[in-house]
């Protein structure tokens, strides 16, 4: 075929699946009433937001949103940054960056950023810039390899093949989901893929300190959880040659992990100075989600670290809690065809012969999966933790299954069976595709009706009633949290875990008003129904010291209960409650 044709080709391929992405993602929007009639700064995308901002208009790493239990480590505002990623905090950054607030009012209205409603959308820019290459990257990585292992398929056969990997991946709705903002996944993803790829190519093992430093600039997506890095550095030394002594395997390994840690020493240094630790992050405490009464949301919402299991007991705890969760977890990976694809790569995997990188490459991938589900049980059981894994396994099941049909007799397919069960392959991924992204739109549909985030129009509102009775620096509770950070320009502390824990928060930081905003009582914790449901009859309880009360119904459907605080109780008697309310 002419370099003409070759080239035009992946081109075709690539606006065809940016132009069905565009449209997939923008339909999820649409169920999810985000950029319409609701805020697309939900609590992850609102707490990249307002720390971005934070470091471009002040070039500081430092946040006015904070947790109860930050509390205990850092009582005044603005806070350090306890639990983002670095990666996707400077790219925020900078895209904020290059719209600056500075602006002159009229060229801030041309460019549609002169409110903050507005101006919240570039938050999306980078999750969904990451939602298009990535169905494209996947695409054109499959037909790279289609090309390099059955060079005789025919060009526009091998093109549809990388259309259908490409397509599956924009058709899942998680991906979808995560494209609207406040998530690392997708970028995290995409430098996995990507590093896969490198070392199935052999790549990897030819610029092993460059490959490194890939594997750094990934994990600045999941700074706090490091182990993929090593794991495959440890695939790119062994896909080399077998030529290469021991000594040798183990400098290029060497070398690996030098280049993946320059990229997140400063990251490291930064939580080594602030929090004790180079690793620190709210997530570890993830860990006793489930142990002994705690749950991972109570640890958050209290202003003091709770009471944990001595060092001889936690292991077995920890253990415990693994078993309890992997069954879960690996039903989450293998739903669907999913384990069609995992059988898939493990078969060709085991079959194969020669080819020492790409082997190594599945056998990577495989790890991964392994490691990535082992971890995920010890922590929060989320399948979006599980998101990375799963699109790459997806994608090389994909192509696996392909090349083990190829190597099915010819005879026992007759004419034109392979080239059928090849197109069934691919109709089972694109059609499982299409049933989970109808899926996916119709549980949006139904939870943006039920809750939903509350619409600019009334943040901007409630901004402008704060700005008129409080001070500009004056913290506030809320469980608005970083959307109301965003708006309000001021420091914004999650809402406690009950009323009674509000006193515990304000002996670490003075505040008098805390704002309550929920669509209906069912939304509503259970130790904020009663203060939401009757605030006036809640001023009859003495030890929350509630001194006025007002609420309002906004235009979007959301009641908002707005609490002032008598002065703060004496250290002494808090403890005291303090400690009888454990």
């Amino acid at each position: 075929m002419s370099i003409r044709g070759r080239s035009v080709i992946p081109l075709g391929v690539s606006i065809v699946l940016l132009a069905s992405g565009w449209q997939l993602w923008a339909l999820h929007a649409r169920f999810w009433n985000e950029g319409w009639h609701s805020s697309v700064l939900g609590y992850d995308a609102g707490q990249y937001a307002v720390a971005a901002r934070e470091l471009a208009e002040h070039g500081r790493l430092a946040t006015p949103f904070a947790l109860p239990i930050e509390l205990a480590w850092h009582p005044d505002p603005p806070w350090p940054l306890a639990a983002v990623e670095p990666g996707l905090l400077v790219i925020e950054a900078s895209v904020q960056a290059l719209a600056p607030s500075s602006l002159g009012p009229v060229a801030q209205r041309m460019l549609w950023l002169d409110t903050p409603g507005r101006r919240e959308r570039l938050a999306l820019v980078f999750p969904f810039t990451c939602y298009l290459a990535l169905g494209v990257a996947l695409a054109l990585l499959a037909a790279n390899i289609l090309a390099r292992h059955t060079p005789q398929a025919p060009a526009l056969e091998r093109a549809a093949g990388a259309t259908v990997v490409g397509g599956a991946f924009l058709l899942d709705p998680a991906a979808q989901q995560l494209a609207m903002g406040g998530s690392p996944h997708l970028p995290f993803t995409f430098g996995v893929v990507a590093a896969l790829a490198m070392v199935g190519s052999g790549w990897a093992s030819r610029h092993v300190f460059v490959f490194g430093l890939w594997l750094g600039l990934t994990g600045s997506f999941r700074a706090a959880q490091p182990w993929f890095g090593p794991l495959l550095a440890l695939a790119a030394v062994l896909a080399t040659p077998p030529k290469r002594t021991p000594l040798q395997a183990a400098v290029a390994f060497t070398l690996c992990l030098v280049g993946f840690a320059l990229p997140l020493v400063p990251w490291w240094l930064y939580k080594w100075r602030a929090f004790g630790s180079p690793i620190w992050d709210l997530w570890g405490w993830t860990l006793w989600d489930g142990i002994q009464g705690n749950s991972w949301f109570s640890i958050l919402h209290l202003p003091e670290p709770p009471r944990l299991p001595g060092i001889a007991a936690a292991p077995g705890l920890w253990a415990a809690k693994w078993v309890r969760g992997l069954p879960a977890l690996v039903g989450l990976l293998a739903a669907g065809p999913g384990l069609f694809w995992i059988a898939s790569t493990t078969l060709w995997l085991a079959a194969r012969r020669g080819a020492r990188p790409s082997a190594f490459g599945a056998g990577a991938l495989l790890a991964l999966a392994a490691l990535c589900v082992g971890s995920t049980a010890l922590g929060l059981p989320w399948s979006r933790d599980l998101f990375p894994v799963r699109i790459a396994l997806e994608a090389a099941g994909l192509l696996t299954a392909w090349a083990l049909v190829g190597r099915l007799p010819s005879q026992t397919l007759g004419p034109g069976g392979g080239r059928a069960l090849r197109l069934a392959v691919a109709l089972l991924a694109l059609g499982w595709g299409g049933l989970q992204t109808a899926r996916g739109n119709h549980r949006a549909g139904l939870v943006a009706a039920r809750s939903g985030s509350p619409a600019p129009a009334m943040l901007e509102d409630l901004t402008r009633r704060l700005s008129r009775e409080l001070p500009s620096a004056e913290p506030l509770m809320s469980n608005l949290g970083p959307s109301l950070a965003w708006y309000a320009r001021r420091p914004v502390l999650d809402l406690a875990l009950t009323p009674s824990d509000v006193e515990a928060c304000r002996q670490k930081l003075p505040f008098q008003h805390v704002v309550l905003a929920f669509r209906d009582a069912a939304q509503v914790w259970s130790g904020w129904r009663e203060p939401f449901e009757r605030p006036r009859g809640a001023l009859a309880h003495p030890e929350w010291n509630l001194m006025h009360a007002r609420r309002w119904q906004t235009a979007d459907g959301f009641r908002v209960v707005w609490l002032e605080l008598g002065p703060p109780r004496e250290q002494l008697a808090l403890r005291t409650k303090t400690e009888r309310h454990r």
